[in-house]
């Protein structure tokens, strides 16, 4: 049954306003997600929606509407809702209309360790929003299989790192706030080639022999990844460049990165299954 709200002083409401900040997203394990795509991800992904809010005036377009009954027939509370107390839970410019309150899903790295082979991008202090999306969403694309973030990054449950994964946030494991120096340590227990990457030094991303198990750590937008976790990590990684740049954007750096793993992976498994024909 849809449930119709005309004041912004509904209470529904005011708890879905609250999850626009960080504290409460904390606090209460959930945040928002808006539009046709992240929604249909989340269903197809088996996330769990705790509430549906759809503004009034547009329910009767299909996307819409058939969102609105793959809710009901979950048992999700719908809420159709006037404009007003819509826009004060929207985050968008041009909203489609259409929000979601999503749980968050816990992640631990035993998910890994179980495994004979994967790949990790590690984020230390990527304060940038649309960095933090898009390093979720190419890991996505290129078949990583975990991304884990320090203290300090930007929050993925906020809007804009939302927006920017387009829906990999609910394809791929991500762990937040997490202590970096221990979880390095652990991977190079794990035989797990740990790799900085840094602008000025280290061995050519192209001249790398990656292993099974690799673990690419990008660092803080300005400073780059700190002295005290570049003790623990196996190998420094250079992308070589020939013009005037100092250096690259996180998010291009660990899109290279990722690429060149997964392109040396693909070779290695070309030579193998020649050699066993």
């Amino acid at each position: 049954m849809i449930q119709l709200i005309k004041s912004n002083q509904n209470k529904v409401i005011k708890y879905a306003k609250s999850l626009q900040k960080k504290k409460y997203r904390d606090l209460e394990g959930e945040f928002l997600i808006e539009g046709v795509k992240l929604i249909n991800e989340a269903i197809a992904n088996d996330i769990s929606i705790s509430a549906l809010f759809f503004r009034n005036d547009i329910h009767t377009k299909k996307q819409i509407d058939d969102i609105i009954n793959i809710c009901l027939n979950k048992n999700i509370p719908a809420y159709g809702v006037d404009d007003k107390p819509f826009s004060d839970i929207s985050e968008t410019e041009t909203s489609q209309g259409v929000i979601a309150i999503v749980k968050k899903k816990n992640y631990s790295m035993d998910l890994l360790f179980k495994k004979d082979s994967y790949n990790l991008v590690i984020l230390e202090e990527v304060q940038d929003p649309g960095n933090v999306g898009t390093i979720i969403r190419t890991a996505d694309a290129f078949g990583f299989d975990m991304v884990i973030l320090s203290k300090g990054c930007a929050d993925v449950y906020s809007g804009k790192t939302i927006r920017a994964t387009m829906g990999s946030l609910f394809h791929i494991p991500v762990i937040t706030d997490v202590e970096l120096e221990s979880i390095i340590n652990k991977l190079n227990q794990e035989e797990v080639l740990t790799l900085a990457t840094t602008p000025y030094e280290g061995t050519s991303c192209f001249d790398m022999e990656y292993k099974y198990k690799n673990a690419i750590i990008i660092g803080n937008e300005s400073r780059g990844i700190s002295d005290t976790l570049m003790k623990h990590v196996k190998l420094k990684v250079s992308i070589p460049m020939i013009g005037k740049a100092e250096s690259l954007n996180a998010s291009v750096a660990a899109s290279l990165m990722m690429y060149e793993v997964m392109r040396y992976a693909i070779i290695e498994k070309q030579k193998h299954d020649y050699c066993n024909r």
